[in-house]
């Protein structure tokens, strides 16, 4: 789930209207193509490895306490490293820090794929790998928010974001389907060898680029870095507000949903197909919601995203009532298209509004925030299968996710936001 910051901005102007000439530019833009291709790629690759590496382990008789062990592990050294990545990614070259991200990412995941091919790997030898990945996570994603202004330039950020959903939205369709197809096969471990291929092409990309350096605020100590971007980030209620919703929807639905989701599915026949399907409509979801606002922008945007975080709840709903692997699939794609419109509207409120030498550090906080609760989410699956039912416990998620989005509504500071002009440095 991805939030946006900004780079080196001061006077923008209001923004237009968006045109098709606007996107074209913006893809004639050398450094933010090879960005584009380096995120695209990367996605594809990543959105294979939850159905494979689930049906994966669980076929060679782990157990879904260990399937969510193993997603924790992942997810545990990102939320502990994220603020340490903030920080670096507003003083060190954003380009540079992904690249090494990348390589470490491509390592691991390449080592897990031998290791599945070849044999039955200690639930421990997982969990590490997992953490090594988490470990890249953590650096790559506070210097990704803050270089998608540097590489698109700051009169197109929105244009950036929404063709960075739509073309992810469109590769994570891909992605599903194939490990699906794959796991079916036997060749789960060759869809996670496609994902460590993929931050090897992200990185080759990186590498290419040719950006400037952002402008870093004066030498500092780590707790004065923090405490400064603590107090930027402490400046906005709406962006804690909608920060603590993404911590609720992490631990109360998307953890459920991409595990319990799987579980149901395991004991039918093809059901490994059958969810790449429901995944894969995920994606498309993603893909019409981003082009749903192409060239719109709502005068209340943040009211818009907490129409979309009630719309997530759709697919655990009907998960929960039984519903036929039709409608699951069509309220995956509502959930895709609702998560696309709060992380174009959402990067685009950040970016607007937040100062560039304060990007990573305030991504980092966002991401920190709103990942802090998925380890707990993917760990307690288990016991929510063992002692609810996997349909109570997303039902209970639906609940919540609805319950937060009229709470989050009835502020103010949700309901009054608009458009500001970018923050100068």
């Amino acid at each position: 789930m991805s939030r946006g910051k900004k780079a080196v901005m001061a006077d923008q102007p209001t923004p237009q209207p968006d045109s098709r000439g606007d996107y074209r530019a913006l893809l004639h833009r050398r450094e933010f193509a090879l960005f584009f291709v380096a995120t695209s790629v990367s996605t594809l690759g990543t959105s294979m490895v939850p159905v494979a590496l689930t049906f994966a382990l669980l076929s060679s008789g782990y157990s879904v306490t260990t399937v969510g062990a193993v997603f924790a592990a992942e997810t545990l050294p990102a939320v502990v490293l994220l603020l340490v990545g903030g920080i670096v990614g507003d003083r060190w070259p954003r380009r540079l820090v992904m690249t090494g991200a990348d390589i470490l990412r491509c390592t691991s995941q390449g080592l897990l794929a031998a290791l599945l091919a070849t044999g039955h790997p200690a639930a421990l030898v997982l969990m590490g790998l997992g953490a090594c990945v988490g470990i890249g996570n953590a650096f790559y994603k506070p210097a990704e928010d803050g270089l998608v202004p540097q590489a698109a330039g700051s009169d197109k950020i929105k244009q950036a974001n929404n063709l960075i959903s739509i073309v992810a939205s469109l590769a994570s369709v891909l992605g599903p389907s194939i490990a699906g197809l794959l796991v079916s096969l036997g060749g789960a471990a060759l869809a996670i060898g496609l994902d460590a291929a993929s931050y090897a092409v992200s990185a080759a990309c990186l590498v290419l680029m040719r950006v400037a350096m952002q402008e870093a605020a004066a030498p500092a100590s780590v707790i004065t870095d923090l405490r400064q971007g603590w107090s930027e980030f402490s400046r906005y209620r709406w962006l804690q507000l909608i920060t603590a919703q993404f911590g609720l929807l992490n631990l109360f639905a998307f953890a459920p949903f991409f595990v319990l989701g799987p579980v149901l599915f395991a004991s039918v026949p093809g059901g490994a197909r059958l969810w790449g399907f429901v995944a894969s409509a995920s994606g498309i979801g993603g893909a019409l919601g981003g082009l749903l606002i192409l060239r719109s922008r709502p005068s209340r945007p943040l009211v818009v995203v907490e129409l979309a975080f009630a719309l997530l709840a759709t697919p655990l709903l009907l998960l929960s009532f039984r519903a036929p692997v039709v409608l699951v699939a069509l309220g995956s794609g509502m959930f895709g298209a609702s998560l696309a419109v709060i992380n174009i509207l959402f990067s685009t409120a950040i970016q607007e509004s937040v100062p560039a030498s304060f990007l990573s550090r305030v991504s980092s906080f966002v991401s920190v925030v709103a990942l802090g609760l998925t380890p707990v989410g993917f760990a307690l699956c288990g016991p929510a299968e063992h002692f609810l039912g996997a349909r109570p416990a997303l039902g209970a998620g639906a609940a919540l996710l609805l319950l937060s989005a009229v709470v989050a509504v009835a502020s103010r500071d949700i309901r009054m936001f608009k458009s500001q002009p970018v923050a100068p440095t």
